[in-house]
């Protein structure tokens, strides 16, 4: 170890909070595409994008671009005033996603939050009594105490005393279970869901469990909210996941990939539920200043764009074509499951050790839910990259997967 990582982390320890337990040994200092350097000027593969928040890379030249002429003329005003930067750039999200109108806030968890707020205030304004929020195992919404309660996982609330009440949980791809508890819970005004939960372990939702959810939804009168902050921004191949089930939710929750790594997210709504957050009901000092919404307009021009699409789908068959091979030589690997460039390899022992192994060969990767790891690269990833990434996780996958046989053989 280095003097410089040694004092970096003596120094991280010293003065902030360790709420994120030991940090990963290394630090960042710049970044070239999808490669990152450390604090000694290493390069390594980046297949994590700052969960999947770089959707562009490090350094794109025309998000580069945005973001300098922008700081040249005005970072933040306040939402007392037009801001024509935040207007363009609601403007791109409801021609991407669909016709409505967009809250900007400052993160996913807010987004959420503002999501929650206007579907129980249209469910107590519009049906009187409708308050409670189905939510589904293994979501994961936020850490506020609004998203956190909507979040089904005990692990986020331990600790932090009474949740927010008014939130049902949902077994995930369940039909009959939500059928159930959609004919014997009242008071319902909205189901909140992700159709692939990044933090429950890229778990994807079934096309039939989705369609009899909007269905149910649709015909009660029930709002129906997609949390696509980590889906979102052309993540899956399509500009936003739900497009892959042919289905419109009547709130849409963006953040991660929406300004390439500029804090930002977004309630995005049909416009007849706009008129349930008049004047005073919700608010934010940061949310969408002009550098944030400057930085979504130059994300959201490129994944508008027909060759960015295509090239996400070639590196996620790549990296599927990639895997399914790996899998054939290991019965290490599990399970490899998602869409587009959000995937997740299933292990049969938890998967922390191996990101720490793929540091120390120069390759940037993810664990989520104890045993998944996961792969997100950039959007934009080079194929040359992908590929050398790709080399040294199948060469510590199935050299990990070699012991792991002979252990289980005894």
């Amino acid at each position: 170890m280095s003097q410089k990582l040694a004092k970096l982390i003596e120094e991280d320890k010293e003065y902030l909070f360790q709420n994120y337990g030991d940090r990963l040994p290394v630090a960042f200092i710049k970044g070239d595409g999808s490669y990152l350097y450390d604090q000694d000027n290493k390069k390594y593969v980046d297949l994590l994008s700052g969960i999947a928040v770089s959707s562009l890379g490090h350094m794109f030249p025309s998000y580069q671009k945005a973001l300098h002429m922008q700081i040249d003329r005005i970072i933040h005003s306040s939402n007392w005033f037009l801001n024509p930067e935040q207007i363009e750039a609601a403007k791109l999200i409801s021609e991407t996603a669909f016709p409505g109108k967009t809250l900007f806030v400052n993160s996913g968890t807010e987004a959420n939050e503002a999501a929650i707020k206007l579907a129980r205030r249209h469910g107590l304004s519009f049906h009187k009594k409708k308050f409670n929020i189905v939510t589904f195992t293994g979501s994961f919404h936020g850490r506020t105490f609004g998203s956190m309660s909507a979040t089904a996982q005990s692990k986020i609330h331990d600790g932090f005393g009474p949740l927010v009440p008014g939130f049902i949980y949902a077994p995930y791809n369940d039909k009959k279970a939500f059928r159930k508890i959609m004919k014997n819970s009242k008071y319902i005004a909205a189901v909140m869901l992700e159709l692939i939960q990044g933090e429950g372990g890229i778990n994807v939702a079934d096309q039939d469990f989705v369609r009899e959810v909007f269905d149910i939804c649709n015909h009660n009168g029930v709002l129906t909210i997609i949390d696509e902050v980590q889906t979102g921004i052309g993540r899956t191949g399509k500009a936003f996941v739900h497009q892959h089930y042919s289905i419109t939710p009547d709130i849409l929750t963006l953040a991660k990939g929406l300004a390439g790594g500029v804090p930002i997210g977004a309630m995005h709504a049909k416009k007849f539920l706009s008129d349930y957050l008049p004047k005073g009901t919700h608010g934010t000092t940061f949310g969408g200043n002009h550098l944030a919404c400057a930085a979504a307009i130059a994300v959201l021009k490129e994944i508008k764009k027909k060759q960015f699409s295509a090239h996400v789908c070639e590196a996620s068959e790549y990296i599927f074509d990639r895997l399914k091979k790996i899998k054939q030589k290991t019965n290490y690997v599990k399970n490899i499951r998602g869409m587009g460039l959000l995937i997740g390899i299933e292990l049969p022992e938890e998967g922390y050790s191996i990101v720490r192994e793929a540091l120390e060969n120069y390759l940037v990767i993810n664990c989520t839910a104890g045993n998944v790891i996961r792969i997100m690269p950039s959007l934009t990833i080079d194929m040359k990259a992908l590929e050398e990434g790709m080399n040294i996780l199948e060469k510590i996958i199935l050299k990990r997967g070699e012991v792991y046989e002979n252990t289980s053989a005894k």
